[in-house]
């Protein structure tokens, strides 16, 4: 899949909404490294034991999860089909953290929704596992916004938050002219040895890197 067309996916406008009258369903559903998860919950669960009672706060945008747990936050890039925050309780942790071991796959799928949480094959159901609702923010960059400060936004906010501010179609088209540079660099440095997906990588670390940044700006309480 082309950078052009996983975004296209990620940004699809023409996604199912709940019509008037329909209850939307909050859930959550992504897809995560085996080894960024084990290394988020060894940070999140050390010195903790799973009978304290404590909570941890996941909240997915599409491209990244937060693990927020008292003293201590955690944020890992995953690849998130639906968005969310729940709060779970850290026993559900440590047993993810049991069943990651059983499973020799590279990347991990998990879906939860109200009391419960999938893992790959296995479910766990527990009522204090509880959905909330993600408030929408505000977008607020110039018009004549750098085009690292653009695609940085992906890092940033939410898919659905990114619509609610008409800057799809700004996001988009700023990837797209971030493909075709990518496309003819890589062209001009092949001779080189150098790969359009060690460009790509380059690229995508480097703006990964100012959106922590531009969070800074955008969020100065944070």
């Amino acid at each position: 899949m082309s950078d052009v067309e996983f975004l296209e996916e990620l940004l699809d406008l023409n996604h199912v909404r709940p019509t008037s009258g329909q209850k939307e369903a909050l859930a959550m559903d992504f897809v995560i490294d085996k080894v960024d998860f084990n290394s988020a919950l060894k940070q999140i669960l050390q010195g903790r034991k799973e009978t304290s009672g404590d909570v941890v706060d996941l909240t997915a945008n599409y491209l990244t999860l937060a693990l927020v747990v008292t003293g201590r936050s955690v944020d890992v890039s995953v690849e998130a089909k639906s968005t969310g925050s729940a709060s779970v309780p850290i026993g559900v942790m440590f047993a993810l953290k049991r069943a990651s071991k059983s499973y020799e796959d590279e990347h991990f799928r998990i879906r939860i929704s109200e009391g419960k949480v999938r893992f790959q094959g296995m479910s766990i159901s527990n009522p204090s596992i509880i959905m909330k609702k993600v408030a929408r923010r505000i977008i607020d960059i110039p018009e004549d916004a750098r085009a690292i400060d653009v695609l940085s936004l992906r890092h940033i906010f939410s898919v659905d938050e990114i619509e609610d501010c008409g800057l799809h179609g700004k996001v988009l088209q700023a990837q797209t002219e971030l493909a075709n540079a990518l496309d003819s660099a890589s062209c001009s440095l092949h001779d080189y040895g150098i790969e359009r997906t060690e460009l790509a990588a380059l690229t995508d670390a480097r703006i990964k890197a100012h959106s922590a940044g531009l969070r800074k700006v955008l969020f100065t309480s944070e």
